[in-house]
């Protein structure tokens, strides 16, 4: 495919459109405006389409508070990287005793977990690959993206099972006469967790394999090499993810030097 396809998600528009430049004009360094009172451009509409309709007219905000939505409406739609992973708590993070950020010092409090980002990266091109996912299908992708997600919520669960054990002892019944308290060991709630997540992750490669079986009924594979198109889709993944960082940090100079443009 040609990377000039308006489908290839490798490429992200990092322009700001004129009508935005103009709108952010508007705004003076060091003073704060109506959004919902800038020109109606598409970009500051999408904004405010977020918030409740009778909470628009109160959003005041100044320019620099108006260019970091912007960059995070564009960063925020790159890949699950910006999606899935939960957000570091540093000391309140519930597993951070198996944390080796926190250990080290470096955990990234506020930002997407680093360790979530690396795991997600190691296991994702190799499924990729196994389920022979087909990357430019929008019902597949999503599929991998539900399958992600099901995988973290295993992997939370596991984790906190190594910490808290997968079983604890709650008292049930107390003898009136001596006092004595009784207690019954319970399952703890990770591990059915665990278990929904396990069952998930089953149906979802079941479905992945049947729409598999599908595109073959009806010829709507390729007809190359099964081998040749599993290693092109890993290649593709692996550029993808190759790129992100590169990419993300790309997006946000672009931004800040358009935004400094108008300035």
């Amino acid at each position: 495919m040609s990377k000039n396809n308006k489908t290839d998600i490798t490429k992200l528009d990092t322009s700001v459109s004129k009508e935005l430049k103009e709108a952010l004009d508007i705004i003076g360094k060091g003073t704060s405006v109506r959004l919902a009172e800038l020109p109606k451009v598409p970009e500051l509409q999408h904004i405010l389409s977020a918030f409740p309709e009778e909470k628009r007219d109160d959003i005041v905000l100044t320019r620099h508070q108006v260019e970091k939505l912007l960059k995070h409406l564009k960063v925020s739609t790159f890949g699950v990287s910006n999606t899935l992973p939960m957000v570091c708590r540093n000391n309140d993070c519930p597993v951070a005793e198996l944390c080796i950020f926190y250990k080290m010092g470096i955990a990234p409090e506020g930002e997407r977990c680093p360790e979530e980002i690396m795991y997600m990266e190691q296991i994702l091109p190799q499924f990729i690959k196994d389920m022979g996912v087909d990357m430019e299908n929008y019902l597949e992708v999503s599929m991998v993206q539900e399958y992600v997600s099901s995988l973290l919520d295993k992997r939370r669960a596991e984790r906190m099972i190594a910490i808290e054990g997968d079983v604890k002892e709650v008292a049930t019944t107390v003898i009136q006469a001596t006092g004595t308290v009784i207690y019954n060991e319970q399952a703890t709630p990770y591990t059915e967790i665990k278990e929904k997540a396990a069952r998930r992750l089953q149906q979802l490669r079941r479905e992945l394999l049947a729409t598999r079986e599908q595109r073959a009924k009806y010829k709507l594979a390729d007809e190359g090499d099964p081998s040749t198109r599993a290693a092109e889709m890993r290649a593709k993944f692996e550029l993808l993810q190759a790129k992100e960082q590169q990419d993300k940090k790309a997006l946000e100079s672009s931004l800040d030097k358009a935004f400094k443009e108008v300035e």
